[in-house]
C-alpha cells in the first residue's frame, strides 16, 4: 500500500467512555487528515487487559460513528470499518522488542512491576549472563527495559509548541514491555504508528512528557519519526481539570442529552482553534475547509458549557422539524412512541424547540403530553392562579364552552376563550391561567392555544374534571373549617 502524504491516527484506550477531551482530539486529526486529502486511522489501544473492557471500545466506535468522524481503514481482516485493536497485533511489538533487545538498546529487567513504574534505577543491565541465567531459571519473568543515555538532551520539535528540550538526566530507563510481553503505550505507539505510516502525531498536550521516550524509540529502531502537534489541554471555566462536577464529560452523556452532533463538533472544534474573523457557527465542510494545525493555539481551552447551549440551540432552530422530532422520538421510551404516535412528538418538538437548549429539555419540559395520569399542579400555580371560587367558576364554564366545539384546534379555542371572557366582561387571562394549570400543572408554559390542540379534547376536557374536583374539594374543606 503507497501511504499517503498526510496520515493520521486517533489512539483511544477503552479503559473508559470517550471523554470529550478524546473526542476534540479525534477531530482535530480527522480534519487535518481531510483538509490535506489524507487518511484517518482509528486504532483502539487495547493492551492493558487489566482495564480494557469491550463495552468501552464500543461506546468509543458508537460515539464516533454518532458524530461523523468516519475512518479510512481497518485490518485487512476486519475491512475498512474495523479499526485496529492492539490487542490483535502482539506479534508485531515482540519482533520488534526482539530487534531492540539484540542491538543492545534494551535489556531484561527482573524487578517488581511496582518498582519500575517511576522509572528508578535498577542493577539489571549489568546484570552477567550467570545471573540472569539464575534467575530465569528461578521461574522470574522479567520486563523488558529501554536504555537511556542518560548524559543527552532529548530535543522535540512541536509544531504547535516550537523546540521542546528534555535535558540530560530527566528521562531514565523505560520499560517496553511487561514480563508477559505485552508492550506498553510508548512502545505499542510507536512500532504501530510507524507500521501504519502515520505522518503526524496529533494528540493532547498531556503526551509532551511521552513524546522525548517515542524520540528514542524510533531512533534505536532506525525509523524516522512522524511530526509531532500538541494540543491544549481543556479546562473548566473554573480553570481546573474537567471533571464530572463541571457537569457531563463524556461524549455519551452529551448524546443522551439531546445535543446535536454537528453543534458538538463545532464547539469542540473552536477549543483550541480558530478560522479567524470571530466566526462561531461553522459547518463541518467550513471547519475542513479551514482547518490548519498552525491556527491551533498553546494556551489551555475553555470547557463553556453555555457557549455550547447558545450553539445547540442555534443548531436546533435551523434544523428541519421533521429532523429534530425523530431525535427527540429516540430519548423517549419505546411505551410512550408507541402510546402517542410521531405526530405528537413532532408537535410538541415544533411548539417546545424555540425555548430549550437540548432535546433531553424537550422531555423534560413536555412531559405533561405524554402521559394519560392525572397532571397534580405544584403549590405556587395553584396559589397564584387559582385560590378562591372564581377560577373554580371560572373553569367550569370553560369546560362547558370547550366541550361543545364542532372542531378543536388552536384557532376554535383561541376564539371560543376570548369570546367567553368578552361575554363575562373580563380578560382571557382570567380563563387561560386557570387553564395552564389544569392542563400543565405550572403556572408557565407555552402557548395554551397550541398545548390544547395537542393534547385533544378528550385530555383537555379530563385534565379540568381533574382540577375542578380537586378545587371543589379544597373549597368545602376550607368552607368546614369556617367557624
Amino acid at each position: 500500500m503507497k501511504p499517503s502524504a498526510v496520515r493520521a491516527r486517533f489512539a483511544p484506550s477503552p479503559t473508559g467512555y470517550l471523554h470529550v477531551g478524546g473526542v476534540r482530539t479525534a477531530l482535530f486529526n480527522w480534519l487535518f487528515a481531510r483538509h490535506n486529502g489524507g487518511v484517518f486511522v482509528l486504532r483502539v489501544e487495547d493492551t492493558d487487559v487489566a482495564r480494557s473492557k469491550p463495552e468501552y471500545a464500543a461506546a468509543i466506535l458508537s460515539g464516533l460513528r454518532w458524530l461523523g468522524l468516519d475512518w479510512d481503514e481497518g485490518p485487512q481482516r476486519g475491512g475498512p470499518h474495523a479499526p485496529y485493536f492492539q490487542s490483535q497485533r502482539l506479534h508485531i511489538y515482540r519482533e520488534a522488542a526482539r530487534a531492540l533487545e539484540a542491538a543492545g538498546c534494551a535489556y531484561e529487567c527482573f524487578c517488581p512491576s511496582d518498582a519500575f513504574a517511576g522509572e528508578t534505577a535498577c542493577d539489571c543491565a549489568s546484570l552477567s549472563p550467570r545471573d540472569k541465567g539464575n534467575r530465569l531459571r528461578s521461574g522470574a519473568a522479567p520486563a523488558l527495559k529501554f536504555r537511556v543515555d542518560t548524559r543527552r538532551d532529548v530535543a522535540v520539535e512541536d509544531v504547535i509548541r516550537g523546540t521542546v528540550v528534555f535535558p540530560a538526566g530527566s528521562i531514565h530507563d523505560f520499560v517496553l514491555c511487561k514480563s508477559g510481553g505485552d508492550p506498553l503505550y510508548n512502545f505499542a505507539a510507536v512500532v504501530d504508528d510507524n507500521a501504519m505510516a502515520i505522518s503526524h502525531v496529533i494528540r493532547g498536550d498531556e503526551h509532551l512528557a511521552n513524546t522525548p521516550r517515542q524520540l528514542l524509540v524510533y531512533e534505536a529502531l532506525g525509523l524516522p519519526p512522524p511530526i509531532f502537534a500538541h494540543i491544549p489541554i481543556i479546562l473548566s471555566e473554573q480553570r481546573r481539570k474537567l471533571s464530572k462536577r463541571d457537569g457531563a464529560t463524556f461524549l455519551d452523556e452529551y448524546e443522551k442529552l439531546g445535543y446535536l452532533p454537528e453543534a458538538l463538533l463545532n464547539f469542540l472544534g473552536l477549543l483550541g482553534w480558530s478560522p479567524g474573523g470571530d466566526r462561531e457557527l461553522l459547518t463541518v465542510a467550513e471547519m475542513i475547509a479551514e482547518f490548519r494545525l498552525a491556527d491551533v493555539v498553546k494556551h489551555p481551552a475553555i470547557f463553556d458549557v453555555r457557549k455550547l447551549g447558545w450553539m445547540n440551540k442555534e443548531y436546533l432552530k435551523a434544523a428541519p422539524l421533521a429532523e429534530i422530532a425523530a431525535r427527540v422520538e429516540k430519548l423517549l421510551p419505546e411505551d410512550v412512541r408507541r402510546r402517542y404516535g410521531a405526530g405528537r412528538i413532532a408537535a410538541v418538538t415544533g411548539l417546545l424547540r424555540p425555548r430549550v437548549q437540548n432535546l433531553a429539555e424537550i422531555v423534560s419540559q413536555g412531559w405533561y403530553f405524554f402521559t394519560d395520569k392525572p397532571v397534580t399542579p405544584i403549590p405556587e400555580a395553584i396559589a397564584k392562579y387559582c385560590a378562591g371560587p372564581e377560577p373554580l367558576q371560572r373553569l367550569r364554564e370553560l369546560r362547558e364552552q370547550l366541550a361543545r366545539l364542532k372542531t378543536f384546534s388552536e384557532e376554535s379555542v383561541e376564539t371560543e376563550i376570548r369570546s367567553l371572557a368578552e361575554r363575562a366582561g373580563t380578560k382571557a387571562a382570567a380563563y387561560i391561567h386557570p387553564l395552564r394549570v389544569a392542563l400543565t400543572g405550572q403556572a408557565v408554559s407555552p402557548g395554551i392555544f397550541e398545548v390544547c390542540a395537542i393534547l385533544g379534547r378528550e385530555q383537555v376536557l379530563e385534565r379540568i374534571d381533574a382540577l375542578i374536583g380537586a378545587l371543589s374539594g379544597a373549597l368545602r374543606a376550607t368552607v368546614r373549617m369556617v367557624p
